[in-house]
């Protein structure tokens, strides 16, 4: 496809999200970032190039340090040799990657990358620093938490009307308690350290998306303790009645989404 034009909005695609790799795309047309890089480098770049036009990275942003995040974080980097943006502990935890422009981010604190300005706030998850983001352009927003256990008034409020929502959708409560996993790691999937149910999600969508929100993906579905069918119905219910209802997708590991148009 050809390259996209700089843009007043934003466009975002999840290039893939489970528990194996989570990566989403962000650009305005001129400038684009990664947010987390858990997908392998040929299949990252080869999505970059497909929807943006160019093989081509401004920044890569750290949610937290599991591996499903940051397992090709280096070698992305260098293919694209581009900033990475990561916390300190984060960055004691990985290591200092030889020879790469590593950029130190923290709670509320906005970096700004030609024409978006992105905001990292903190939010519980069984992690040592985890992270949500705000990504701004100049008209539009989005908002993306991809791993937390539960959700606060500052995180509701960070997150509430933003025109693009990438919100963790991970298991159904019944298929979890019914389902093999042993009972640890139950508790630790349901804690409030650990992953949104599609109920979770639900309750919070009711509470965030408002007139400006036009498109939401639910992101990192357990493949053992979810349907996407079951997570678009359940997410669905806290749209029904909206006067313009936005438009609910669902991400899957390893195939990326639409490339997703905010104006």
């Amino acid at each position: 496809m050809e390259a996209l034009e700089s843009i007043d909005g934003l466009s975002f695609s999840v290039l893939g999200s489970s528990s194996s790799g989570n990566c989403t795309l962000v650009t305005d047309g001129g400038t684009t970032i990664l947010l987390d890089a858990g997908l392998p480098v040929r299949l990252t770049a080869d999505r970059v190039l497909e929807l943006t036009g160019r093989e081509h990275v401004d920044g890569i942003f750290i949610s937290h340090e599991h591996s499903d995040h940051t397992r090709h974080l280096f070698p992305l980097a260098k293919r694209f040799s581009c900033p990475v943006y990561l916390s300190p502990p984060v960055r004691w935890f990985l290591g200092e990657g030889d020879g790469l422009n590593i950029r130190e981010i923290r709670d509320g604190s906005p970096e700004r990358i030609g024409g978006l300005t992105i905001t990292p706030f903190l939010v519980p998850h069984d992690a040592i620093d985890p992270f949500g983001f705000i990504v701004e352009g100049k008209q539009v927003s989005l908002g993306l938490v991809t791993d937390l256990g539960g959700v606060d008034d500052r995180i509701v409020g960070l997150l509430r009307d933003r025109e693009g929502l990438v919100i963790e959708s991970n298991h159904d409560a019944r298929m979890l308690r019914d389902g093999i996993y042993p009972l640890y790691l139950k508790k630790r999937i349901m804690d409030r350290n650990g992953h949104l149910s599609n109920q979770q999600c639900r309750d919070l969508l009711d509470r965030i998306v408002g007139p400006r929100t036009r498109d939401i993906v639910l992101v990192h579905l357990s493949e053992e303790n979810n349907d996407p069918l079951l997570a678009l119905e359940t997410s669905l219910e806290a749209l029904r009645g909206m006067d313009n209802c936005p438009n609910l997708h669902v991400s899957y590991p390893r195939t990326p989404t639409e490339l997703y148009r905010l104006y």
